[in-house]
């Protein structure tokens, strides 16, 4: 498995998680719930990436963030009352 295609399967495991943990409020568990569910997988797969594990924290972080704040705005949007 390539960085490439690595990437696409956190992406997808990032999703995953975003959605099992949804619940309202406790956005900092929820995140990191999220990020120990994707270094869980990395770790039961034996897939060692070429970056340090304080940079994918990072980008895991980017990830949810971004990935969060789209679903708030579009599939969670809350009606205007």
């Amino acid at each position: 498995m390539n960085l490439f295609e690595t990437f696409q399967v956190i992406g997808r495991i990032v999703a995953l998680g975003v959605f099992l943990v949804e619940r309202p409020k406790d956005g900092v568990n929820k995140k990191e719930e999220v990020k120990k569910m994707v270094f869980d997988f990395l770790d039961d797969f034996n897939i060692r990436l070429p970056i340090p594990d304080i940079v994918l924290d990072y980008v895991l972080d980017f990830m949810i963030d971004n990935l969060v704040d789209f679903l708030n705005q579009t599939l969670w949007k809350k009606q205007a009352a």
